[in-house]
């Protein structure tokens, strides 16, 4: 037995011996009218039920079909979790497992009384359903990160488009404009390098570190700048006419040469090492240094608008573009294959997690693939196009056309 398991039996043991020493100043307590509800999010679970004042609530579960308050810790993997609050979000769950809950009351310390009926739930990943959130202003919102303000040390989405809208959020759901990093239309933004970096058209450039104050850097170039990705020690910004710019520190920039004129509208990189660029005419080029950069067949014509690279069990690589294009490579962007999406949108945006693909694009469309190959449509709840989507925290925000803003859980 493994040191991690025999921890865990330990602190099984420790919470079974809690239950059984309860018994002093108080008494048991009927279990919650009603039951309890359970609803599953992305790796967690939410568990509510009615409560009575002044009666304490423990919360078993297991990564099983069904659960009792007064056998749990006979079951594998169980645990049991002492004065909770409803709701109370269960998390670190694996997706596409069943776990089953139940919850017992007690008056003060005493033993708990009956548990509820156990229910059974799936965590899943986010972005299945949809909420639509208040709009972000009337001008298009084209990308969205999250980072970290010196001004109060919190973390926040930030949100930036045209005209400079721009916008902060610390949920993702309730959203506040700030200062614009820049009056000009800012088409991609990051949290790299200590600083939040925005890109936009001809050549702008602007960082800062607490969503407030922006400083322009000198980019050395007037061509639109489309997108931008970091390793956390380099940044590139892509942009038209095969412009690729580099940096260390997102204040000093250096253009680099790439075997394309075609303008570029996506740029990521994988923890592997490997950096992917795709624009204009199914251009897509790799890069394992940032600065040489090869060109590789795409295998479409089509305008990929974005990559992102996925890590499982190997490293996948998704391009998608105009008319419903997805192009698949599990070989470091070597070769590619084009898989079917199931949409015609021009698909504009990609998130990847250890779990899903998840696509934006015009109109609202939103699709996910849990390995690039197999896509399902989902409903998003809005016709806007989407142009950045955003996941993390067991959620997606995704935001687009006339200050469009949706998320899901």
């Amino acid at each position: 037995m493994s040191f991690f398991s025999i921890r865990q039996a330990l602190a099984a043991l420790l919470v079974a011996a809690l239950v059984s020493a309860c018994g002093g100043s108080g008494s048991a307590a009927p279990p919650p009218t009603g039951g309890i509800t359970v609803k599953p999010g992305d790796g967690s679970v939410t568990i509510s039920w009615v409560s009575t004042p002044d009666v304490k609530y423990w919360l078993f579960y297991a990564p099983s079909a069904t659960i009792s308050s007064s056998d749990w810790i006979n079951v594998p993997g169980s645990r049991a979790i002492l004065d909770v609050t409803s709701p109370y979000v269960v998390t670190g769950l694996a997706n596409g497992y069943t776990y089953s809950f139940t919850v017992n009351a007690r008056n003060g310390d005493g033993p708990g009384g009956p548990g509820t009926p156990s229910v059974a739930a799936m965590a899943r990943p986010a972005g299945g359903t949809w909420n639509v959130g208040d709009k972000l202003g009337n001008n298009t919102i084209r990308s969205v990160t999250y980072g970290t303000s010196t001004a109060d040390s919190l973390g926040y989405y930030m949100a930036v488009g045209d005209g400079g809208s721009t916008y902060r959020s610390t949920n993702g759901l309730s959203w506040t404009g700030i200062g614009a990093a820049t009056t000009t239309n800012m088409n991609a933004a990051t949290y790299t390098l200590a600083k939040f970096i925005v890109v936009g058209n001809g050549g702008t450039i602007t960082y800062g570190t607490d969503m407030s104050t922006w400083t322009a850097a000198t980019s050395g170039t007037a061509q639109n700048l489309n997108a931008i990705a970091s390793s956390g020690v380099v940044a590139v910004a892509v942009g038209n006419s095969g412009t690729v710019l580099t940096s260390i520190d997102g204040v000093t920039w250096s253009a680099v040469t790439v075997p394309t004129t075609q303008n570029l509208y996506a740029v990521s990189y994988a923890g592997n090492g490997i950096w992917m660029a795709a624009g204009a005419g199914g251009t897509l080029l790799t890069s394992t240094d940032a600065v040489t950069w090869t060109a590789a067949a795409s295998g479409t014509t089509a305008d990929l608008r974005s990559v992102a690279i996925q890590m499982t069990t190997v490293y996948t690589y998704v391009a998608t573009g105009n008319g419903g294009t997805v192009v698949r490579s599990t070989d470091n962007g070597v070769t590619w294959a084009a898989q079917t999406s199931g949409t015609t949108a021009d698909l504009l945006a990609i998130s990847p997690t250890s779990s899903q693909f998840l696509v934006t694009g015009t109109g609202g469309a939103v699709i996910t693939s849990p390995d690039g190959i197999t896509w399902t449509t989902r409903t998003s709840g809005t016709t806007a196009s989407l142009y950045a989507v955003i996941s993390g925290f067991s959620q997606y925000v995704a935001v687009g056309q006339s200050g469009a803003n949706i998320n899901s859980q």
